[in-house]
């Protein structure tokens, strides 16, 4: 037992021995920098060899680049000159109160060893941190002023990281030249005005490599300079002791002055940034660095301004002039279109426009004829009508719909909706396109208006049925006639029912048998349930029979249907909801963006291939909902 104690208390003790160092110990990474991309695509990189990989070599390493992880050609690969190309090279050293003693006396040493290592053509600058950053010197070749100023560091207060960083960026927006960052620090940001993201982009921003040096302390925070190292393409160095500085600048200095210069051929990516990994290769050993930098030429596509359309260059009585000749043209199509559909009329039934004329009063009546410009119109709206069988169409379409109008008054009251509503719409939104979309919707918006009112005029002309039957079987068990009963009914029964059956009543008392005006009364309301129930009639009248039994007989079996009908329709309920949500959704979500972001949606509206898919969409948002509609449709 004890000795299991013993061999675990050994390996706590190793443990926290090799920690640290382990800690400390990166891989080692290439320093990556753009040189320059003034001849995009070809791109020139400068990378920097750890310095204990750099030997006696005459040959370079073997180069291998990859741009947005594609492998990217590499056009050259050249060592670069001593002497020929000067450097810039920025000291950010930390003078915080944690480095009183050996650490900023080594540090200092590491430092002026540093400046013997570098040609007398590079410039130095030195940025000294604490509770808030220095710059002790601005770029120099001046060697003894630069060692005077290292000298005279001193230690003190709290460590601002980030805002030296961000100090030391400033200082490279006046120089042309490769610039490298040297930081030191032996603890974790404390008092900085900066956060760490903005240093980072700070540095990413020069596009200067950071060599970050972390002298273990206390307060020693690896992770931030890691990351700092990374994001700018330069390398993270650990030392735990600061005697080591020295060693460690003194081959920095080496890698700064035995750089090679890569260009390679980008490919170009439609990316903003290009994320650039170079590998090295040196006796079988890989070495790689990253670095990611704008790409020249990435832009934002605007979509095209469209050029303004002819008309709203014109005059603004001239535009609505425009307007209103396309929208004339527009209703002339219509028309012409009707005119080779409809036949003409040869005859005229006996009392067609009794139901529609005598709730009016005579000068009503006469309103075509009578003078006035709307009279005139309105003559002229059914002569033109009149000779193509326009007035015969739309006579059954107003009987079945109800309405107190006549064909020629309907037709009039639509050409003018048509031109005011196309008028308003083009002259409030200033385009001659939506302008004609509207009048091709105002054309139709009646007729599907006057559908409706169809539609629903039989479903309550339906729903009254059985009422209906009932109350003539009962009026023929007391002994009435059938005139007599439909007499009950229009006293009794509302509309719509009243009004079809008033007109029954009249046409039986101009001549006209029961049986023929209910045959007519049902050819108009184009209800199967009303027609099957004068088929009855017309049956027993010629057999003979119990015509009120009959008529109980049929009234129960409308109810027995309606009934289903009603229970179907709550069973499909969630199905028709789900269509029209399917259907309105898209239209919503237009119209939404439209409102709310119309450039979004520009784009797709200037160029041809956006309108092939508007009309695409349109076209199956169509068939979708007469399949749905078709799906959801039970017959009974």
């Amino acid at each position: 037992m004890r000795s299991t104690s013993r061999l675990l208390l050994v390996a706590l003790l190793l443990v926290g021995m090799v920690s640290p160092a382990l800690a400390q110990q990166e891989p080692s990474r290439l320093a990556v920098e753009v040189h320059g991309s003034d001849s995009f695509p070809k791109v020139t990189l400068a990378v920097t060899l750890p310095a204990e990989l750099l030997g006696e070599r005459l040959e370079p390493p073997l180069f291998s680049i990859a741009e947005n992880g594609a492998e990217a050609e590499v056009v050259s690969v050249e060592a670069e000159a001593t002497g020929q190309q000067p450097q810039d090279v920025v000291l950010l050293i930390d003078t915080s109160g944690s480095m009183q003693g050996a650490p900023l006396t080594d540090a200092k040493a590491a430092a002026r060893t540093f400046l013997q290592g570098m040609s007398d053509s590079d410039r130095v600058a030195l940025v000294a941190f604490a509770i808030e950053p220095v710059v002790v010197s601005d770029f120099t070749t001046d060697r003894a002023a630069l060692v005077a100023a290292i000298d005279g560091l001193e230690a003190a207060g709290e460590t601002a990281v980030h805002d030296a960083v961000v100090a030391a960026s400033r200082l490279l927006r006046d120089t042309d030249r490769q610039v490298t960052f040297i930081l030191l620090s032996d603890g974790g940001d404390t008092v900085s005005i900066n956060s760490f993201d903005n240093a980072v982009n700070a540095v990413k921003a020069t596009g200067a490599p950071v060599f970050a040096v972390a002298l273990e302390s206390d307060e020693w925070d690896p992770q931030a300079l890691q990351i700092l190292a990374s994001a700018s393409g330069g390398r993270y160095l650990g030392v735990a002791d600061s005697a080591e500085l020295t060693s460690l600048y003194q081959g920095i200095a080496r890698e700064l002055r035995n750089r090679y210069l890569i260009t390679y051929r980008s490919a170009g990516p439609n990316t903003k940034d290009l994320d650039v990994e170079v590998s090295a290769r040196l006796d079988g050993e890989v070495v790689s660095g990253e670095i990611a930098f704008a790409n020249p030429l990435y832009r934002e596509i605007e979509p095209e301004s469209e050029p303004p359309l002819v008309f709203m260059r014109l005059a603004p009585w001239r535009s609505g002039v425009t307007i209103a000749l396309v929208f004339l043209a527009m209703t002339g199509f219509v028309w012409a279109l009707g005119t080779m559909l409809v036949r003409p009329t040869v005859r005229l039934q006996r009392v067609e426009f009794y139901d529609q004329t005598r709730s009016k009063s005579p000068e009503e009546v006469d309103l075509g004829a009578s003078g006035g410009l709307r009279g005139h119109l309105v003559e002229a709206v059914g002569y033109v009508a009149g000779r193509r069988g326009f007035t015969k169409l739309l006579h059954g379409k107003l009987e079945q719909a109800g309405l107190p109008l006549r064909p020629t008054e309907y037709i009039y009251l639509h050409v003018v909706f048509v031109l005011v509503t196309g008028l308003v719409i083009g002259a409030l939104s200033g385009s001659i396109i939506v302008a004609i979309v509207t009048v091709f919707i105002a054309v139709f918006v009646p007729i599907m208006l006057l559908e409706n009112a169809i539609e629903r005029r039989r479903a309550q002309f339906e729903e009254q049925l059985p009422e209906l039957l009932n109350l003539i079987s009962g009026s023929l068990r007391a002994g009435w006639g059938m005139l007599q009963a439909v007499g009950l009914v229009v006293e009794q029964m509302p509309a719509p029912t009243s009004t079809e059956f008033r007109r029954i009543e009249t046409e039986a008392r101009l001549g006209l048998s029961v049986e023929e005006a209910l045959e007519g009364m049902a050819d108009r309301l184009q209800s199967d349930d009303f027609r099957w129930t004068v088929t009855a009639i017309n049956i027993q009248r010629e057999v003979g029979g119990n015509l009120a039994e009959v008529l109980d007989i049929v009234a129960s079996t409308m109810r027995a249907r309606a009934e289903l009908k009603r229970h179907i329709r709550a069973l499909t309920a969630e199905g028709r909801l789900s269509g029209i949500i399917l259907i309105s959704l898209p239209i919503v979500e237009l119209g939404l963006l439209l409102l709310v972001n119309p450039r979004y949606m520009s784009g797709m509206l200037s160029h041809p291939f956006g309108w092939f898919l508007a009309v695409g969409g349109v076209v199956l948002l169509i068939f979708g909902g007469v399949w749905l509609r078709r799906a959801m449709m039970v017959e009974v």
